[in-house]
């Protein structure tokens, strides 16, 4: 009996000291071909919304910097328009940083970069390539399975 107790109390102290998973992540989504002041888009909202969740709902803690919009299509790598807030994110504790361009006009397909806060190299890629959707929800489908597979590369 008292084996049994020790081994029980031995396995819990091990759980609780174990260190968690939870990876801190910070998002920016940038609108390109669009004019500063212009609306922002209905992508714009589904890109943050289902960034929030899925990341959210995989344990991770979530912060995003606000939406910008830009008349050209940043280069390629990290887009030193998004300097500013990787500083902020790094500063604030952040793992990660990701950052989803969606190209305007129609079909709003998405470059999604994601980096690490310790440097400005990509660690993962992914183009999200938009198409007509018959529906919102099948759109919005579609925006979870691009996260979805760059939420697998997060440690």
């Amino acid at each position: 009996m008292v084996k049994k107790f020790l081994a029980l109390a031995l396995f819990i102290v091990v759980i609780a000291l174990s260190p968690l998973s939870a990876a801190m992540v910070s998002f920016l989504v940038i609108e390109s071909g669009q004019l500063r002041g212009s609306t922002i888009s209905r992508q714009v909202g589904l890109w943050e919304d289902n960034l929030s969740d899925i990341f959210f709902e995989s344990g991770h803690i979530v912060s995003n910097a606000p939406a910008l919009q830009l008349p050209h299509k940043p280069e390629e790598g990290f887009p030193s328009e998004a300097e500013r807030d990787f500083i902020d994110a790094r500063n604030g504790g952040m793992d990660y940083f990701v950052i989803v361009i969606i190209d305007h006009p129609a079909p709003h397909n998405a470059s999604i970069r994601l980096f690490s806060t310790s440097s400005p190299e990509i660690l993962f890629e992914h183009t999200h390539t938009a198409r007509i959707y018959g529906s919102l929800r099948d759109e919005n489908e579609a925006i979870k399975n691009s996260i979805i597979t760059l939420s697998a590369h997060l440690r």
